[in-house]
């Protein structure tokens, strides 16, 4: 057991050796891969940043096409309403005007006699 314990401590200095090793192939990878990450993240943030930017131009955008149509609709109903007006005015004009000859062709009869 003791020399056991003794060749483990005799092997201890060539297995640390061998474990520097191992962190130092990995120190460049781990930054390699972190640095990579942190290139992919800023490329990520710059893309949301340009659409973030896309969208805000697209709101105003949006924003003034409704602002448009709503003076284009509201022109439209008081074209609308004047031409419902003038067409009522006409309307009332003709409906005068036939009950005006109506009475006239009327006047212009002989009252029937009456049969009893």
């Amino acid at each position: 057991m003791l020399e056991g314990q003794m060749q483990e401590m005799r092997d201890l200095p060539e297995r640390v050796t061998r474990l520097e090793s191992q962190i130092a192939q990995l120190r460049p990878e781990m930054r390699d891969e972190f640095s990579a990450t942190r290139v992919e993240l800023r490329s990520e943030l710059a893309s949301k940043g340009e659409l973030a930017q896309a969208v805000t131009t697209l709101r105003g955008e949006i924003a003034a096409a409704v602002t448009t149509l709503q003076e284009e609709i509201a022109g439209a109903v008081t074209t609308l309403t004047r031409a419902i007006a003038d067409t009522a005015t006409q309307m009332r004009t003709l409906h005068e005007d036939a009950l005006s000859r109506i009475a006239t062709v009327g006047e212009g009869r002989r009252p029937r006699k009456r049969r009893s």
